[in-house]
């Protein structure tokens, strides 16, 4: 079956994704309900959808409401809102059908179909759950399309391929005569809905209560779609290097291993959060060297000072460096020949020297200035012993000649020092030796981003944190824009705290906006 996109579901994911963009912009709320109240339109999406997309449009909703109280706290907030509403009130055929849809809108994507080449044909349903049906009759109508028979009882509105059931409040339009055919069974239990979907379900669980927007997707059935791709990548010609092609179709084939992934955006009072998700085989993907980093407490952001530009903390890369030579190693025996090269020429055992050294945590720091400055921290088990095998790789940089080759990047590779204070944990490896020291006024210790972090509720073992510091990074563009005579949006003085982490089964992020 041929199935064609149409120009209202086109105009109506642009306009959801218009919706999405909106509320991650501004945003404030609280909570009232759970995350599967924000995915309605899921229980009349078939179950075998690849993706999922759902906003809440409703004006005089407790977000939105929210969202316009958090918009007079941001310079032009209320003016852009103001604009939204007039667009929303006027007589363009776009602000026309999305009042008549109301405030429940959801996209499910069933499927695409590559036949076209450069220009794919999605299979997809919309969904309003809050519909004026009769108002969206009339816009029907007057965009073109005219009444056709019925399914099942259901009144039917046709043009081109596409095909739209209005019963009341609810309108389900799809891509094909077909596709609406599957909603309308889906919808009197006659097929599997998303919503009962055990992947969908148990990703959905996982995310925020009653977020603003949410989508989902499957990358269990996206599968097939990438094995077509994957047959794109051209065979590998030489033993030398692992075949590229199997490197691609083991990487689609541990697609199965996922069953969902989901992400949401919720507006609270503090400001804005999105959350992350997933529903995945753990075991067979840990099987594929793909486990999910350990949880730690990221005790090296003491290390860092609280007046940087940002830093991120995270661990073992060393471990996880080793284990992705050895995949290599196991899909190309030339592999280990190379590896043996690379350690007899720089004296740095893979195994034994390195991974330790790259063991333990580690935080990307980078601090304000002209031009860009910051350094690797890493905290090993034995800060000796790495620093020895650090040092070693960085003189064979520069006794090989390697630098020779970088043109005017080799003055600023040269400047990457690795330094050790003397008795000291920590090792820094960048262009900010001073790094290395102890911070006179630790990020760990600051309050401000101690009550970011309570704010934006990130747990005390993490997969990894990454934190920006808004304050020093608007300085340092306003500085750097009044030398070229401009200034800076004003809306960016509202953004007092940014924060990312992750967790096992997720990850977060939080903007605070005060």
């Amino acid at each position: 079956m041929t199935r064609r996109p149409t120009a209202l579901l086109s105009a109506l994911a642009i306009a959801l994704v218009a919706a999405v963009a909106l509320v991650a912009a501004l945003g404030a709320g609280d909570a009232d309900a759970g995350a599967e109240a924000r995915a309605k339109g899921a229980a009349l999406v078939p179950a075998d959808a690849l993706a999922y997309a759902s906003v809440a449009m409703d004006r005089d909703g407790a977000q939105w409401q929210a969202l316009e109280g958090l918009a007079a706290r941001i310079p032009g907030g209320a003016d852009k809102l103001g604009e939204l509403d007039r667009m929303m009130a006027g007589d363009e055929d776009g602000a026309a059908v999305m009042r008549a849809l109301g405030g429940d809108i959801s996209v499910g994507l069933l499927g695409v179909d590559l036949a076209g080449g450069l220009e794919p044909r999605a299979d997809a349903v919309l969904v309003a759950t809050e519909a004026d049906g009769a108002a969206l009759a009339r816009e029907l109508e007057a965009m073109g399309f005219a009444a056709g028979p019925a399914i099942d009882g259901a009144s039917v509105w046709e043009k081109g391929a596409s095909a739209v059931a209005v019963d009341g409040g609810l309108a389900i339009g799809a891509t094909s005569r077909a596709t609406l055919r599957e909603a309308l069974e889906v919808r009197a239990g006659e097929g599997p809905a998303l919503a009962d979907d055990p992947a969908f379900r148990a990703t959905v669980a996982k995310l925020p209560d009653e977020p603003l927007a949410l989508a989902y997707l499957s990358p269990a059935r996206l599968a097939p779609l990438a094995q077509a791709a994957a047959a794109l990548v051209p065979q590998q010609e030489s033993d030398d290097m692992p075949n590229a092609q199997a490197q691609v179709a083991d990487l689609v084939e541990s697609l199965g291993d996922v069953r969902g992934l989901g992400i949401a955006v919720r507006a609270e009072a503090g400001g804005l959060r999105l959350a992350a998700a997933g529903d995945a085989d753990e075991d067979a993907l840990a099987a594929r060297g793909l486990a999910a980093p350990d949880a730690f407490a990221p005790t090296i952001l003491g290390r860092v000072p609280a007046d940087a530009a940002g830093a991120a903390a995270f661990a073992d890369l060393g471990p996880r460096l080793l284990a992705a030579v050895r995949q290599l190693e196991a899909a190309s025996p030339q592999m280990a020949g190379y590896v043996d090269s690379i350690e007899l020429a720089t004296g740095v055992d893979l195994e034994a020297d390195l991974a330790p050294a790259l063991t333990g945590q580690h935080a990307l720091v980078a601090l304000a200035g002209d031009e860009p400055r910051g350094a690797l921290l890493l905290l090993p088990p034995n800060p000796t012993a790495a620093g020895a095998t650090l040092g070693r790789l960085r003189g064979f940089v520069d006794d090989a000649g390697l630098l020779a080759g970088l043109g005017d990047r080799a003055a600023k590779v040269a400047d990457v020092q690795v330094t050790r204070q003397e008795g000291g944990p920590v090792i820094a490896v960048g262009n900010a030796p001073g790094l290395a020291a102890l911070p006179a006024s630790p990020l760990a210790d600051d309050a401000g981003y101690r009550a970011l972090l309570d704010a934006a509720g990130v747990p005390d073992l993490v997969t990894g944190l990454a934190w920006a510091n808004p304050a020093v990074l608007r300085a340092e563009a306003a500085r750097k824009a009044a030398a070229e005579g401009e200034a800076l949006p004003a809306a960016l003085d509202a953004v007092t705290g940014l924060v990312a982490w992750g967790e096992p089964g997720g990850a977060g992020a939080f903007i605070a906006i005060g």
